[in-house]
């Protein structure tokens, strides 16, 4: 009988000692994204995805870690969110205006003219009533993702392969790219040029070969894409201050325990919070190398026969929306 208790004691202990030298492997989420990245980043979200695939296991005990893939490597961002919503991605960032077809109330993002500085667009954004009821917008129209945060990719602006442009009329009659928003088109017809959907990926091709003149995007996404390349026109038009939305996948929040999902949305929106002073940084990184650029040009422009042309389009479009009180919140937080 002895023999027997001692070999069972023996046995456990045996057991524990395995059981102590057992380590459980993360699990592994795939986050996607059309941004370039690059050594060094040449865009803000690379600060921000890295931040959180650096951040993510000390949050949840090194129960999850993050693969990125960027480049759109895994799709375009209106692939890359169906993606996240059928699962096969567990998260993504992107640009209001490639999600108003399946957001519509995205589109007031897109009007232009709603922010009138960097530090207008950091007061908005770090407003808990208008995160809160961004979350709650995606929330409601249940499909399959859920907003963690917003940041920015910085101010968009003007390039063209045409001609130097420093005043609104210079706009007229151009091809212009637009992503795949009502809004976008509404906004570049009313400056007078003809707006064409082009996925992101072919934005390079398509003003090389002349299929569109002219897009906009942030200053390091014009120099990480090398679209001054043959669109070396620039035009500081700050026409938005961009936002980027952090989506994560209903099936992606269904690994995670419960328990652990404030910490996630936490890193989220630390990440998008890198991205932000990071947008900020590599603005005027981007700027001072495209003023030193050959062959590039750099216009300035009065800023303000742009907007007052499209205010109209955001009372029309927060109205159409009803999105009146994002609207109205976001002007009372300009000064």
């Amino acid at each position: 009988m002895k023999s027997v208790k001692n070999f069972a004691c023996g046995a456990m202990a045996l057991a524990l000692a395995g059981a102590a030298s057992i380590t459980f492997a993360a699990t592994t989420l795939k986050v996607a994204s059309e941004e370039n990245f690059g050594t060094p980043p040449r865009v803000a979200a690379q600060y921000g995805l890295e931040h959180l695939r650096d951040s993510i296991g000390k949050a949840t005990n090194d129960a999850f870690d993050i693969k990125i893939y960027p480049n759109a490597t895994l799709g375009s961002e209106k692939e890359l969110i169906k993606s996240v919503a059928n699962g096969t991605v567990d998260a993504t960032v992107m640009s209001p205006g490639n999600i108003a077809g399946l957001l519509p109330e995205a589109q007031l993002f897109s009007t232009s003219y709603l922010f009138t500085s960097y530090d207008h667009a950091k007061r908005v954004l770090a407003n808990e009533q208008f995160l809160s009821r961004m979350k709650q917008i995606v929330r409601d129209r249940k499909m399959g993702f859920q907003l963690a945060a917003i940041s920015l990719t910085g101010t968009r602006n003007l390039y063209n392969r045409v001609k130097p442009i420093s005043t609104i009329d210079g706009l007229a009659g151009l091809k212009m790219r637009v992503m795949n928003s009502p809004t976008e088109f509404k906004v570049w017809s009313t400056l007078g040029m003809l707006p064409s959907t082009i996925p992101g990926p072919e934005i390079y091709s398509s003003l090389q070969s002349g299929v569109v003149d002219a897009a906009e995007s942030s200053l390091p996404a014009i120099v990480g894409g090398k679209y001054y390349e043959v669109a070396p026109n620039i035009t500081l038009t700050h026409h938005q201050y961009n936002l980027h939305f952090y989506m994560v996948g209903d099936k992606a929040l269904a690994k995670i325990p419960a328990a652990q999902h404030a910490a996630v949305f936490g890193v989220f929106e630390d990440a998008a919070k890198v991205q932000l002073d990071a947008a900020v940084r590599l603005a005027d990184e981007k700027l001072k190398f495209l003023r030193s650029s050959p062959k590039v040009t750099v216009s300035e422009v009065d800023a303000r026969p742009f907007a007052k042309k499209l205010i109209p389009i955001q009372d029309e479009v927060a109205a159409k929306l009803k999105m009146q009180d994002v609207l109205g919140l976001i002007r009372s937080l300009e000064n």
